[in-house]
């Protein structure tokens, strides 16, 4: 089969190019979606720790196990420093998509506050909160001992 060459009128070509270029301004401007989620997110870098929620007549109880660190390109790394992944966060709903935190859901209700979830899609109880500089939190962590971090 041989190929044939096309030739387009000069106002076709030149309406074809403003097409292309228009397109490619829009969709450089549009800001990250995703359908159904909503916008395409991240939280902020640092520690964040999990505790069962307390109020005026309980306190909180930590739960170290459920500790994450989240480190840039929405990646994340497990208090003990061995594992780690990724995570996405569509609107206020929050995912780990790999490693060992995989499939872990929870529901933003803030910059620095995480509710987990259950398979159901319902509160567990655990709340996560970033805390300290967002830069440290585990002792494995590369900037540990830096400029006070961690």
């Amino acid at each position: 089969m041989r190929a044939r060459l096309v030739l387009l009128p000069a106002p076709l070509l030149a309406l074809a190019g403003a097409l292309a270029a228009s397109a490619a301004l829009t969709l450089a401007a549009a800001p990250a979606r995703a359908v159904p989620g909503g916008d395409l997110g991240t939280l902020h870098n640092g520690h964040w720790s999990c505790d069962t929620g307390g109020d005026a007549a309980t306190v909180p109880r930590h739960l170290p196990a459920e500790d994450f660190r989240i480190m840039p390109d929405s990646s994340y790394r497990t208090p003990d420093g061995k594992g780690g992944g990724t995570y996405v966060l569509l609107g206020r709903a929050m995912s780990f998509t790999s490693g060992p935190f995989y499939g872990r859901s929870y529901l933003a209700q803030g910059p620095n506050t995480v509710l987990q979830l259950d398979a159901k899609g319902k509160r567990t109880g655990v709340r996560c909160t970033r805390t300290g500089a967002p830069s440290g939190g585990f002792a494995d962590a590369p900037e540990a001992g830096v400029n006070g971090a961690n």
